[in-house]
């Protein structure tokens, strides 16, 4: 009797665990996504992009991760689906434990707004890349005038990246005017003068030129007192007063 009730309990036993492996380890292609979660990684721009962009990104594609089987969805479909967005520098896809379906994404980093003369109205990213305006507001400093898009790229993308990591800068240009490569004037936010910067040539050397000038100068003579602020020529800073009197 106690023999049978031994093996009566062994064969429970064994039941079980045959169910228990049956029901928590379900293999992965038969589990369903649990939802999906966005996490968006942008250290620059805040709500440039957004959660609410990014699942709109599947629903225009008609993709509803949620309680399909997880085989029956392409990571890397969705990945590439991120990639075709101007917006976006980089894109991961995968499952967490929950069974969700987790999306992260870099969002590329605009640092310059440029409207040409032409007509041409665009966001240029860190990396070069011309990104559309519409449907997105970004404060940033606006390159205006006789803009090319080689110029942009070139001397004007390390000039706006200058500015972008320099707190003072940033918060003082707010405006690049190019006549020509050789001529460009920017506009502070701080004071009635307009600055000449010449070209672009050694423009942090010249900007540094500023920044004293304006600590030993215009604080204390008033930022108002100059109608132009002339950095075109080495080692000097030629002023023209508000009445036109041309000083160095």
């Amino acid at each position: 009797m106690k023999t049978a009730f031994k093996i009566f309990m062994l064969l429970a036993v064994v039941i079980y665990l045959v169910f228990a492996v049956k029901r928590f380890s379900n293999p992965a292609e038969n589990r369903i996504c649990e939802g999906v979660s966005v996490e968006i990684i942008d250290t620059i721009q805040e709500d440039f992009i957004t959660e609410e962009y990014i699942r709109s990104i599947l629903t225009k594609n008609k993709i509803s991760p949620e309680g399909m089987k997880i085989c029956d969805i392409n990571l890397e479909q969705i990945e590439q689906l991120m990639f075709k967005e101007s917006h976006i520098e980089r894109a991961s896809c995968f499952y967490n434990a929950a069974g969700k379906l987790c999306i992260i994404v870099v969002p590329q980093q605009p640092v310059l707004h440029v409207i040409s003369q032409k007509g041409e109205d665009y966001y240029l990213s860190s990396t070069g890349l011309k990104m559309p305006t519409a449907s997105f507001n970004v404060e940033l400093c606006i390159a205006t005038g006789n803009v090319t898009e080689a110029f942009a790229s070139g001397q004007l993308l390390k000039f706006a990246m200058f500015l972008r990591d320099d707190l003072f800068w940033r918060e003082q240009i707010e405006q690049i005017h190019v006549i020509s490569p050789k001529e460009i004037v920017l506009y502070p936010r701080v004071g009635q003068h307009v600055i000449e910067l010449g070209s672009m040539d050694n423009f942090q050397e010249k900007l540094d030129r500023l920044r004293v000038f304006y600590r030993e100068g215009l604080e204390r003579v008033g930022w108002n007192k100059y109608r132009t602020i002339s950095l075109a020529y080495d080692n000097q800073i030629v002023c023209t007063k508000a009445n036109n009197q041309n000083i160095k």
